[in-house]
C-alpha cells in the first residue's frame, strides 16, 4: 500500500466551508429589510434534540400559496438535490418518477437586504493554513443561482419568499431535453406553482415541492420522445422535490477509495495537497453503520444504532413484489459476515409513507414508454462519502421484456403441457426480478458493476446477466437454472471492503488483505468503461453474458438454444389475445439470441487483460490475448456468416404477418424495406451486423495493428477483413456437410457478402483507423478486387465496387444504409 499523506477529508471541507462571520448571533450587520406588507413570524427551532436549531424552517402563510422559508444560519454549507416525484414516463427521456438529480453543495448568504443561494465548488478546494484555504476559495468560481429580498428578520435569522427557489429547474430538465435533442425548453412561470401545503421541514432537511411546466421556446420543435408521452408536447409538466439537507454532524469517518474495491469513487481535487500525493482525493461511498450502545467492539456480529432499511413500493404487483423483497434481502448475509447483526433488511413499505423523505431508502416501481433501464443511486455527503439516502427505480417493463423472451423460448400457448410451460415462464421472470432487485440495491449501497464475474465460482449480482438456458433431453430450451440464487463471493467482498469493521487492526492493512485474498481467489473485477461496447478491449468483461467462463462453450450453448427455440417457433410463442404482428418481435428475440455470447468471443480478437490498482502494489500491465486464441475466435465468428446460421427457417417466415391495423412496428422489430411485410433480407443484414460491428470496430482494428506488429502470429487488420469477406462470399460447407435447407439460401449468402463489404468500406471511409491499418486493409481489398474480376456476376460487381471506392469514386451508397439492430438490452 502507498502511504497516505492526505489531510483528513472531513477537515478538508470544514476548512473550505469555514464561515467568515459577518455578524455575531443576534446582531445584524445591515439595517432591517423594508417590507411591502405584513410578514409572518419567524419559525422556531426544529423539533427534537437532533434538529439543526434555527437552520431552516417553513412559515405558513394563510393568504396564499407562497413558500416562506426561515433561514437561521448563513454561510453554512448544506446539500441541495432536486428529485422528480412525477416524471415524464419515457425511457428515451430518463425523467423518471423518483429520479434524483445531481447533488450540489450550497449555502445561503446575505448581501444588503437580499438572501442569495450560492452553489459552492465541491470538486475543487485547497487545504492548509489560512492563506492556502483563501487561495483555494478565490481560485474557483461559485454560482449564485437565486436571490430574494428579506421579508423580516430577528436575531440574525431571516424570512424570504422561496417560491422562486422552488420553481427553479435544479434537476436540469431543460438541459436533459436539449442533450437528448428533444427541443429547447424553459420553465414557464405562469404555469408553474409551488406546492406549499406539501412542503416539509425537520431534522433531516427541508423539502420544497413544485409543479414545474417547461414550455418549448419559439422556433423549437418537440422531439419524438416528448410527442410519444406528453399530451401537449410543447408543455411538459412534472413535479420537482427540492431538498435542502444539512450535512451530517458529526461527520462520518471517511474510508479511502481503492480502484480495486468495486466501489463508486467520489471525491474532489485538493489543490493544497503536496505534489507527491497529487490533487485527487477519492472516497468510498457507504452508509453509516455504528455499533449500538453497549455492543462489544470485537467478537460476534454487533447490532447497529440504525440499520439500513429499503422500503419496497406497494405498487409492485405480486408475485413480483415478493421476488423483489427476497432478492433485495440477499444482502443481509453479506452484512452478517462483515460483522453486523440485523444491519440490513428490505421490506414492503407500509401504507401511506412519505417516500419522498430523504430519511427513507426507497425502491420505486416506475412505468415508462418503451424498453428502459432500472437504476440505483445514493445521496452522499461529499466530505466523507456517507450515503444519506438510497433510491432505486425498478422499471416495470423488465417484467414485459423477460416475459417476452421466456415465451419465445418455451412457446407455451395452446400446448398440451401449457401450464407446465407457463410455470417455467413465470419462474424465469421471478428469478430475473430477484437478481435485478439485488443489483439495483447494490448500486444504492455504493457498489459498481463487475462485468468479469462470469469467471468467478458464482457470478456477482452486480454483473449484467443473461439467462443460462440449455437444451434439455427433450430437445427443448430448459431455463430451470436461468439465474443463480443469492450473492456471489464478489458481493461478499464488496460489503466487507465498504462496511467491514477491523477493531484493533490498521484499516488500510485490513483492506489490503481483503483485496489480496479476492485476487488470489480469482475474483476478477472490470467495470463499465472497460466492458461496454464494441470498442471495449478487456477480454474477460462483456455485458449480458451467461455465467459460463469459456466464451466458446457459451456461444455454442447459446446457438444450440437458438436453434431449438426457432425449431419450435409458432403462434404458441404469443398469448392468444395479442395481435399476430407481434410474432415478428418474438422472432427477433430468437434470431439475435446469441448476440452477447458472440460479443464475448469477439472480445478475444485484439483483446487484452489488465487490472485496477496503485503504483505501489504488485501487478502486471496490459497483456494481449494469445495469438492462437485470437485466431480461433476469428475463425469461429466467421462461421456465423454462413447462410445456415443467418436465415430464419421457412416455417418461421410462414407464420409472420405485418402489424395489424392500429398497430405499428416498434424499435423491437427488424426494419423492413419490403413495404409492410417482413423483410428477410433486413433480418440477415442485422444478424451479419452482430459480427461486423464487433470485429470491424476501428478501435479493435487499431489494437490489432499494433499487436500484429509486435507479434506477427496475431491476425492483422487485413487478415480480419480477408477472413470475413471470404467467409461471407465463399463460405465453407457446414460442419455436417449438408446443404442448408433455409428458404433462399443462395440469396441469404449473397446478402451476407454485400453486408460485410459495406461494413468494411464503412470502416475505410471513417477517420478512426490509423494510416497503417487503413493501408493494410486497402491492400487486401485490392487483392479481392483482382481475384473477383473473373468470378460470378455478384463477385464481379463487388470487384467494381471495391475498385471504385479505392479510386475515390465511392459506390458504397449503392449498398444501402447500415442496418439497424433492434435493442437487446436491458434484459
Amino acid at each position: 500500500m502507498s502511504p497516505d499523506i492526505r489531510p483528513d477529508t472531513s477537515r478538508t471541507y470544514d476548512l473550505l466551508f469555514r464561515i467568515r462571520e459577518r455578524s455575531e448571533p443576534g446582531v445584524s450587520d445591515l439595517p432591517p429589510a423594508r417590507t411591502t406588507g405584513a410578514a409572518p413570524d419567524l419559525p422556531g427551532p426544529g423539533p427534537g434534540p437532533d434538529a439543526p436549531p434555527d437552520f431552516l424552517g417553513l412559515c405558513a402563510d394563510p393568504e396564499d400559496d407562497r413558500l416562506l422559508l426561515g433561514i437561521g444560519r448563513f454561510g453554512e454549507p448544506f446539500l441541495l438535490m432536486a428529485a422528480l416525484s412525477h416524471g415524464a414516463g419515457s425511457s428515451a427521456l430518463g425523467l423518471d418518477r423518483g429520479k434524483a438529480g445531481k447533488v450540489k453543495v450550497a449555502e445561503f448568504r446575505r448581501i444588503g437586504g437580499r438572501v442569495l443561494l450560492v452553489l459552492r465548488n465541491k470538486h475543487h478546494l485547497a487545504t492548509g493554513d489560512a492563506a492556502a484555504v483563501r487561495a483555494g476559495e478565490e481560485s474557483f468560481a461559485t454560482s449564485v443561482v437565486w436571490s430574494a429580498p428579506v421579508l423580516r428578520e430577528r436575531d440574525g435569522a431571516a424570512v424570504v419568499d422561496a417560491t422562486g427557489l422552488a420553481l427553479t429547474d435544479f434537476h436540469g430538465i431543460a438541459e436533459d431535453l436539449r442533450a437528448r435533442e428533444q427541443g429547447a425548453y424553459e420553465v414557464d412561470p405562469d404555469a408553474s406553482f409551488p406546492l406549499a401545503r406539501e412542503a416539509t421541514t425537520g431534522p433531516g432537511g427541508t423539502r420544497l415541492p413544485a409543479l414545474l411546466t417547461l414550455r418549448a421556446l419559439p422556433g423549437t420543435s418537440p422531439g419524438a420522445a416528448l410527442r410519444d408521452v406528453v399530451p401537449a408536447p410543447r408543455a411538459l409538466s412534472v413535479v420537482q422535490q427540492l431538498h435542502l439537507v444539512p450535512l451530517p454532524d458529526p461527520a462520518m469517518r471517511a474510508r479511502r477509495y481503492h480502484p480495486a474495491s468495486g466501489a463508486y469513487g467520489i471525491g474532489h481535487d485538493d489543490h493544497g495537497a503536496g505534489t507527491r500525493a497529487g490533487t485527487q482525493v477519492k472516497l468510498q461511498p457507504r452508509f453509516r453503520l455504528e455499533p449500538a450502545e453497549g455492543e462489544a467492539s470485537v467478537g460476534a456480529p454487533v447490532a447497529v444504532r440504525r440499520p439500513i432499511v429499503f422500503l419496497i413500493d406497494p405498487a409492485v404487483p405480486e408475485p413480483v413484489r415478493g421476488a423483489v423483497v427476497e432478492g433485495g434481502n440477499w444482502w443481509r448475509d453479506a452484512f452478517e459476515r462483515a460483522g453486523f447483526r440485523d444491519a440490513f433488511r428490505v421490506e414492503v413499505a407500509p401504507a401511506g409513507p412519505d417516500d419522498h423523505d430523504l430519511g427513507v431508502n426507497s425502491v420505486r416501481w416506475v412505468h415508462r414508454d418503451g424498453r428502459g433501464w432500472s437504476h440505483g443511486q445514493g445521496l452522499t455527503d461529499p466530505r466523507t462519502g456517507e450515503i444519506i439516502c438510497g433510491r432505486v427505480r425498478l422499471g416495470s417493463q423488465r417484467v414485459e421484456q423477460i416475459t417476452a423472451l421466456a415465451e419465445a423460448l418455451h412457446a407455451p400457448y395452446g400446448k398440451a403441457d401449457e401450464s407446465e410451460r407457463l410455470a417455467a415462464v413465470e419462474a424465469l421472470v421471478l428469478s430475473r426480478m430477484r437478481q435485478l432487485a439485488a443489483h439495483e440495491i447494490g448500486h444504492a449501497l455504493g457498489f459498481m458493476h463487475n462485468f468479469a464475474s462470469t469467471h468467478h465460482p458464482s457470478p456477482s449480482v452486480m454483473d449484467y446477466p443473461h439467462p443460462r438456458v440449455t437444451v434439455g433431453p427433450d430437445g427443448r430450451p430448459d431455463s430451470a437454472h436461468a439465474y443463480p440464487e443469492g450473492l456471489g463471493p464478489w458481493d461478499h467482498f464488496l460489503v466487507a471492503h465498504a462496511y467491514g469493521r477491523f477493531p484493533g487492526e490498521d484499516e488500510d492493512t485490513a483492506l489490503a488483505r481483503l483485496r489480496r485474498t479476492a485476487a488470489e481467489r480469482g475474483l476478477l473485477y472490470v467495470t463499465d468503461e472497460d466492458a461496454r461496447g464494441p470498442e471495449a478491449a478487456h477480454a474477460d468483461a462483456v455485458v449480458w453474458v451467461a455465467p459460463v467462463s469459456d466464451a466458446f462453450a457459451a456461444l455454442d450453448e447459446a446457438l444450440a438454444v437458438r436453434r431449438a427455440a426457432l425449431d419450435g417457433f409458432s403462434r404458441a410463442v404469443l398469448p392468444p389475445g395479442r395481435q399476430t404482428g407481434e410474432l415478428e418481435e418474438r422472432a427477433v428475440l430468437l434470431q439475435l439470441y446469441h448476440r452477447s455470447q458472440l460479443a464475448a468471443v469477439a472480445r478475444l480478437v485484439g483483446g487484452v487483460r489488465y487490472g485496477y490498482g496503485l503504483a505501489g502494489e504488485d501487478g502486471a500491465g496490459t497483456v494481449p490475448v494469445g495469438a492462437d486464441i485470437q485466431r480461433r475466435a476469428l475463425d469461429r465468428l466467421a462461421e456465423l456468416l454462413r447462410a445456415d446460421q443467418l436465415a430464419l427457417p421457412a416455417h418461421v417466415l410462414s407464420v409472420l404477418t405485418p402489424p395489424a391495423i392500429r398497430y405499428e412496428r416498434t424499435a423491437e422489430y427488424f426494419d423492413t424495406r419490403a413495404g409492410r411485410v417482413f423483410d428477410p433480407f433486413a433480418a440477415v443484414e442485422a444478424t451479419v451486423a452482430l459480427v461486423t460491428r464487433e470485429l470491424l470496430d476501428p478501435a479493435r482494428l487499431n489494437r490489432l495493428g499494433w499487436q500484429h506488429a509486435a507479434d506477427p502470429a496475431v491476425p492483422s487488420p487485413g487478415a480480419v477483413v480477408d477472413t470475413l469477406l471470404r467467409a461471407a462470399w465463399r463460405p465453407a460447407d457446414p460442419p455436417s456437410g449438408e446443404a442448408p435447407d433455409q428458404a433462399g439460401a443462395a440469396a441469404v449468402q449473397e446478402t451476407a457478402g454485400w453486408a460485410v463489404l459495406r461494413a468494411v468500406l464503412g470502416v475505410m471511409g471513417g477517420d478512426v483507423p490509423h494510416a497503417t491499418v487503413r493501408a493494410g486493409i486497402g491492400a487486401r481489398l485490392r487483392l479481392f478486387a483482382e481475384e473477383w474480376r473473373n468470378g460470378g456476376e455478384a463477385e464481379r460487381e463487388a470487384a467494381r465496387t471495391i475498385s471504385g471506392f479505392l479510386a475515390g469514386q465511392s459506390r458504397a451508397p449503392r449498398l444501402g444504409p447500415e442496418p439497424r439492430v433492434p435493442p437487446g438490452a436491458p434484459i
